[in-house]
C-alpha cells in the first residue's frame, strides 16, 4: 500500500512531457514579456521628446575571403524635431563625411568629399522619409530604428524571444541589459535605468551569415533640449557642387558601408 500510495504520489509530481513543454513556453512568453516591456519603457519616452540629439559611435564586423574579420566603423551625430525635420552627420574612420538634412519637403545629402549633393522631393513625416531611404531605395541607415516615431512595435513584432539578462554598468550609466533573439539575428540593448530611460549600447549578432559577424554602436551623449532652428535642416549646395543621383549616391553610401557579412 506504502509503495503504490508512493508510486501514486510520485506520478502526479511528475509532469508529463506536454506539461512541460507547455511550462517552458509559458516561461519563454513571459520572459519576452518582461524584456519588451523595457523596450516599450524605452521607445515611449523618445517618443514624447519633440526633438532630440544623439552622438553614436559604432563598428561592424566585415569578414574576409582569409575568414579573417576586419572591423569598420563610423561616427553618427543626429538631431530629430518631431514630426517632420531631421539632420544627421556621418563620418567613417577614413573621415569621409556625408550630411542628411530632411526639412519636411526635401531630402537632401551633401557629398562635401565628393563635391556633390542628393535632392530628391520627398513631403511629408520623417517616419515616412526614412521609409523611402530604407525600404525604397536600400540606404544603408544604422540607428535610423531610434529616429522613427515608434521603434518598439517592428522590433515586438519580429521578436522570437527575449529575456531581461540583468543590471550592468556602461561608463556612468547603471542600464538593464535586454536580449532578443529571431530566426535571423540576435540583439542585445543596454537600456539606461530609471527615469531617463535611453539607449546606451546595441549589439546585433548576424547568425546566419558566415562568422557570425557583428554590428554595434555605443550611443555617447543625449540632449532632449536641443536648439533645432529651421536653417538646421534646410541646405543649400554650395557653388559648383554637382547634383548626383539618388540612386549613385547610394550606391557610394552602400561601399562605403560594407554589408555585414561581406569580405574583400
Amino acid at each position: 500500500m506504502l509503495l503504490c500510495t508512493g508510486s501514486a504520489a510520485f506520478a502526479a509530481d511528475d509532469p508529463s512531457e506536454a506539461d512541460r513543454a507547455k511550462g517552458k513556453a509559458e516561461a519563454a512568453a513571459e520572459d519576452l514579456k518582461e524584456a519588451l516591456a523595457e523596450l516599450k519603457l524605452a521607445s515611449d519616452f523618445l517618443a514624447s521628446k519633440p526633438s532630440f540629439q544623439f552622438d553614436a559611435v559604432m563598428g561592424f564586423d566585415v569578414l574576409q575571403s582569409t575568414g579573417q574579420k576586419l572591423e569598420f566603423g563610423s561616427s553618427r551625430k543626429v538631431t530629430v524635431r518631431r514630426p517632420d525635420r531631421a539632420w544627421v552627420e556621418s563620418q567613417s574612420r577614413d573621415g569621409d563625411v556625408r550630411t542628411l538634412f530632411f526639412d519636411g519637403q526635401t531630402i537632401s545629402v551633401d557629398l562635401a568629399d565628393d563635391n556633390a549633393y542628393v535632392s530628391v522631393s520627398k513631403p511629408g513625416t520623417l517616419d515616412a522619409a526614412l521609409d523611402y531611404l530604407i525600404d525604397d531605395l536600400g540606404t544603408p541607415a544604422p540607428l535610423a530604428d531610434f529616429m522613427y516615431s515608434d521603434f518598439y512595435t517592428e522590433a515586438a513584432e519580429n521578436a522570437d524571444s527575449g529575456f531581461v539578462v540583468g543590471s550592468a554598468k556602461i561608463g556612468k550609466h547603471e542600464c538593464v541589459h535586454i536580449a532578443f533573439s529571431s530566426n535571423e539575428v540576435d540583439a542585445q540593448l543596454w537600456v539606461e535605468d530609471g527615469d531617463r530611460p535611453l539607449p546606451v549600447r546595441l549589439v546585433i549578432t548576424y547568425k546566419n551569415a558566415e562568422g557570425s559577424p557583428q554590428f554595434w554602436a555605443h550611443f555617447v551623449a543625449w540632449n532632449l533640449s536641443p536648439e533645432t532652428p529651421d536653417s538646421l535642416f534646410e541646405y543649400t549646395p554650395p557653388e559648383g557642387a554637382e547634383l548626383m543621383p539618388i540612386a549613385v549616391a547610394v550606391a557610394a553610401a552602400a561601399e562605403d558601408q560594407p554589408q555585414v557579412g561581406e569580405g574583400e
